[in-house]
């Protein structure tokens, strides 16, 4: 998300922040902008300070599903408080809100007396039951589900709750913040078909990942595989990476883990290996000279005879002979003549 790297946003990088996303037609996000904007944005979704409110911008899109609420956003830098009053005036039960933000920058939060500061992919937690600050120092996109705080725990309804558990630096925690990013650009941006069945998904993840449920148990099928694939992005290159290296990151057993998976196209070792082979690719199409051993060793394979095998079973062609060709294409495409057939 290259351009929201910027200190201002503009038209172009939101057009390109919703192609990126392949966001639905109709189009319906809704565009903030100016002092008008900066009131909308108020009224909406908490009370917002910039310092060039002329220049403000954000695109917005909100879905409510039947209990948990999905939001999508990019914005300008800003700040966003809840104050007590907010919190008073409150229609409807206090929300947890689970979100993930990319941002160049550094976004701090500060709710009962502590400050928090996460960076780009982290699941950020905070509570609608207690005031709370915002400062966001860079073009921020935002992924966040709203879910009535009983839905996690009855406890999380109070002001006097206290600060959500810190889980972004945890592997269920990364996995999770994945989750939710996926579920809410499907859901708010691609308006996808959404059941109950995987709203409860959703919230079992969270309370799992939270330490809401007695033990860091998943339960969901959606989300322990949701879990699993973002587990997987994150480790693949590591050769030590396994199916019951996963099952243990994810605190499940590993029958348990392949259970979930029983009606997949994959199995969790599957699914390590063609996150891969995958990579394998990506890396020839636009390496000419590595050795097969080294590439072997950068995609998390043991030995380069073991990527050839697995190379040759996905694309029934040897990496050599992947990339041969893939040279081929790029010179015919410089010179400006098509691939032969």
């Amino acid at each position: 998300m290259t351009e929201a790297a910027s200190p201002r946003l503009d038209d172009r990088a939101v057009d390109a922040w919703k192609r990126e996303l392949m966001a639905a037609s109709p189009d319906t996000s809704m565009l903030m902008r100016g002092e008008p904007g900066v009131a909308a944005y108020s009224a909406g979704f908490g009370r917002v300070t910039v310092p060039e409110p002329a220049s403000f911008m954000a695109s917005v899109f909100y879905r409510p599903l039947s209990t948990v609420h999905t939001f999508c956003e990019l914005s300008a830098p800003r700040r966003t408080e809840r104050t007590a009053d907010d919190v008073a005036a409150q229609e409807g039960p206090p929300l947890v809100i689970a979100a993930v933000h990319r941002l160049a920058g550094t976004l701090r939060f500060r709710q009962f007396g502590r400050t928090k500061r996460y960076v780009s992919d982290q699941l950020a937690l905070i509570t609608t039951a207690s005031p709370f600050v915002g400062d966001f120092d860079a073009v921020c996109e935002s992924a966040m589900l709203m879910i009535p705080a009983h839905k996690i725990d009855d406890r999380l309804t109070s002001a006097r709750s206290g600060m959500l558990p810190t889980v972004e630096d945890t592997t269920l925690g990364l996995a999770t913040a994945g989750f939710v990013r996926a579920f809410a650009v499907d859901a708010a941006v691609r308006n996808q078909a959404v059941s109950e069945e995987d709203e409860l998904a959703a919230i079992s993840l969270i309370r799992s990942t939270i330490g809401y449920m007695g033990t860091h148990h998943i339960g969901n099928t959606r989300a322990v595989i949701a879990a699993a694939r973002e587990t997987t992005e994150r480790h693949f290159a590591d050769p030590e990476f396994t199916a019951d290296v996963m099952a243990e990151m994810l605190g499940i057993g590993r029958r348990q883990l392949y259970r979930h998976f029983v009606t997949s196209e994959q199995s969790p070792a599957e699914l390590i290996v063609a996150r891969r082979v995958a990579y394998v690719r990506e890396l020839l199409d636009h390496d000419d000279s590595s050795a097969l051993d080294v590439i072997a060793a950068r995609s998390g394979f043991t030995s380069a005879a073991l990527l050839r095998k697995h190379f040759r079973d996905e694309f029934k062609m040897t990496p050599s002979e992947y990339r041969a060709a893939a040279i081929e294409a790029r010179r015919q495409a410089d010179h400006g003549t098509a691939p032969s057939t």
